[in-house]
């Protein structure tokens, strides 16, 4: 499932024809911005925004190229070859810290949209039905270090499993997890749609959605350097504005969407579906109207305090750019 940008372009252009193109204006007066983000449900408001065309409609050619690994896009953020990154909030702050899995020169790295919680879901091989039923056994996260970890951790803790009742073991990206779950390499992980749904047609079972254990959790947040911000507010602020605006328009176009998920994630059309639905029918994980949850980032800030201690401080503030974000009130 892993999509190269190639690829990308190449399923939505049947899409973006069927809709009747993007409202493009001259390109001669657009403002580029590069974009990195990773491929699954998160990323349908970002490509409904460039396909539909209300990146254009704002003055944007926005590129938005997949990211294959976090270190190197936050190494690209830090080197200016990406201006904004759809990517966890925890990295970010991180980075912020000196603690990414890179070195980087810059340390401003802040977020001024919400994108989803997460949307974190237990999956566990054939035959384990409830999260009581992991003691003693393997599970798999991305890295032993990130918010992901620190989000099972915490969800076995709630559910009475301490962390010598089970092996915890890094087994890098969804599409990599996804794959060894079915395998039988390890018996759970967290996964997000479509990956959760693709596993479970092939006999995994979901036991526990991530939110339900831990409370609110901003999980995948719009991140750029503070520098970067500060020098173009403008197109910051119009991509904040058709971001929303593209969000809006996927959680109202479900038939739309459908086959844009399908042909970017180069998933099956019921899978497509099962993961929209997952996403804005079920409880959902967007974020409302693009906003940060500022409860989200003090339960990531809680998280990465007690698993990776000291952690980055309890208020939100220095991992958010407020001359852009209106952000929810406490």
């Amino acid at each position: 499932m892993a999509v190269s940008r190639r690829a990308f372009l190449s399923g939505c252009a049947a899409v973006a024809a069927a809709a009747g193109g993007a409202r493009r204006a001259d390109a001669q007066t657009l403002v580029p911005i590069q974009v990195g983000y990773y491929p699954g449900i998160s990323a349908l408001p970002l490509l409904t925004g460039v396909y539909v065309g209300m990146f254009a409609s704002e003055g944007l050619a926005v590129d938005a190229e997949p990211a294959v690994a976090v270190n190197k896009l936050f190494s690209q953020l830090d080197d200016g070859i990406v201006n904004i990154a759809h990517t966890p909030i925890d990295d970010a702050i991180a980075y912020d810290l000196g603690l990414g899995a890179r070195s980087v020169k810059s340390r401003d790295f802040v977020a001024f949209l919400g994108v989803d919680d997460g949307q974190f879901r237990l999956v566990a091989r054939d035959g384990i039905t409830r999260v009581a039923h992991l003691r003693g056994k393997m599970l798999a996260v991305d890295s032993l270090s990130t918010g992901m970890a620190f989000v099972l951790r915490e969800m076995l803790e709630v559910e009475g499993l301490a962390e010598n009742t089970y092996r915890l073991v890094a087994q890098g990206g969804s599409q990599q997890r996804a794959n060894g779950l079915v395998a039988g390499k390890f018996d759970a992980t967290l996964l997000t749609p479509p990956f959760d749904v693709s596993v479970t047609a092939r006999g995994c079972t979901t036991i526990a959605h991530a939110t339900d254990l831990v409370g609110p959790y901003q999980g995948i947040a719009v991140i750029a350097r503070r520098a970067w911000l500060s020098e173009n507010g403008s197109a910051a602020t119009r991509y904040m504005h058709a971001y929303r605006e593209a969000l809006a328009h996927a959680a109202a176009d479900k038939t739309g969407s459908i086959p844009l998920l399908s042909r970017a994630l180069h998933v099956a059309p019921a899978v497509a579906a099962a993961s929209y639905d997952a996403a804005f029918r079920h409880g959902g994980g967007f974020c409302r109207d693009g906003n940060l949850d500022l409860d989200g980032i003090r339960n990531v800030l809680r998280l990465r305090a007690e698993y990776a201690p000291p952690g980055g401080g309890k208020d939100p503030a220095p991992y958010i750019e407020p001359a852009i974000v209106t952000p929810q009130s406490d």
